[in-house]
């Protein structure tokens, strides 16, 4: 596992690239990457933003992200035709262990899958990917966790994400 890793990734894959490291779990003490600037500002967006995306949940879930600013077009060469921003990221539990990672990754996905659509109905859609039986039980456990079942995916926070997954 490296110290660190740096990287000015291709905008075309960013998000592949980071999401890569975070479900590897491969994700060094320090990354510093440059990418194109909507995607460094989906991955530092807050609940209730037009930016905030399941992307946005799984990297503040797994990491600390440091927005380093923009980076102008002519910071490069050739320059691009669109603004780069960069981010670091360093591992950290800020919301509390994380039991099963690869349930919270599935469940915000499929929430984020119709993003217009409630909680609810999202999880209609997705149940039997989720491998959820009783959907009745599925929303008493997020009313349980403070989660109206008609809320929006995009006003969940990180923190009721985690604590949701780790209930389920």
């Amino acid at each position: 596992m490296p110290d660190r890793v740096l990287g000015n990734l291709p905008y075309n894959a960013a998000s592949a690239v980071i999401a890569s490291f975070i479900e590897t779990g491969c994700l060094a003490p320090r990354s510093v990457f440059t990418v194109q600037d909507e995607m460094g500002l989906r991955m530092i967006a807050k609940p209730n933003t037009k930016a905030y995306s399941s992307f946005s949940v799984l990297c503040q879930t797994a990491a600390r992200i440091t927005d380093g600013g923009r980076a102008a077009p002519g910071s490069f060469y050739p320059a691009p035709r669109v603004r780069s921003r960069v981010v670091m990221l360093e591992p950290a539990e800020l919301w509390g262990e994380i039991r099963n990672p690869e349930r919270l990754r599935l469940l915000v996905r499929a929430m984020f899958a119709s993003r217009r659509k409630t909680l609810r109905n999202n999880l209609k859609a997705a149940a039997s990917q989720l491998r959820f039986a009783n959907l009745e039980k599925v929303e008493q456990v997020l009313i349980e966790n403070g989660i109206n079942p008609s809320r929006r995916a995009e006003t969940v926070s990180p923190g009721e994400w985690t604590a949701l997954a780790n209930t389920l």
